[in-house]
C-alpha cells in the first residue's frame, strides 16, 4: 500500500480504538456500530491520499458491515432462521485487529480481507447452512 506512514498509523490507531470498544460492548448492535468506524477511517484517508488497496479494504469492510446490519435487522423483525453468534462477532473483532496490524506494518491484507468476506457470507442463509454443516470456516 502506497500511503504515508502517518496515514498508516492513523488507520491503525483508529482500528485499535474500534476493537477495544467492540470487545467491551455488550450487544451486537453496539459492536457493529463501533466496527463501522474502521470503514470511515479508511474512507477519510483515501480521500486525502488515494491508494487502490484502501478502496478494496473499504469495499470489503462496507460489505461486511452491511451483511451484519441486514442480519441484525432481520433478527429484530423476528426472522431467526439465520442467527448471529458470539463467535461471529468475536471473529469480526479478531479480523479487524489483524487488519490493523497488517496496515500498520505495511503488509499484504488480502488473506485478512478474504476472512471478512467468508464471515460476511456466514450471515446469509446459504452461508449459515454451510457454517452449520462445518464446511464454511473463517
Amino acid at each position: 500500500m502506497q500511503i504515508s506512514d502517518n496515514f498508516r498509523k492513523l488507520i491503525a490507531q483508529e482500528i485499535d480504538y474500534v476493537v477495544s470498544k467492540m470487545d467491551k460492548a455488550n450487544d451486537a448492535s453496539r459492536k457493529l456500530y463501533y466496527f463501522s468506524g474502521v470503514q470511515g477511517a479508511v474512507n477519510r484517508v483515501f480521500n486525502l491520499e488515494y491508494d487502490p488497496e484502501l478502496i478494496f479494504i473499504h469495499v470489503v469492510l462496507s460489505q461486511t458491515y452491511s451483511a451484519f446490519s441486514q442480519r441484525l435487522q432481520a433478527l429484530k423483525q423476528g426472522d431467526d432462521m439465520v442467527p448471529l453468534s458470539e463467535e461471529q462477532f468475536g471473529r469480526l473483532s479478531e479480523f479487524t485487529k489483524e487488519l490493523g496490524k497488517r496496515i500498520k506494518a505495511n503488509k499484504d491484507t488480502d488473506d485478512v480481507l478474504k476472512k471478512f468476506v467468508l464471515l460476511s457470507y456466514s450471515t446469509t442463509g446459504n452461508g449459515y447452512y454451510l457454517l452449520d454443516k462445518g464446511i464454511l470456516k473463517f
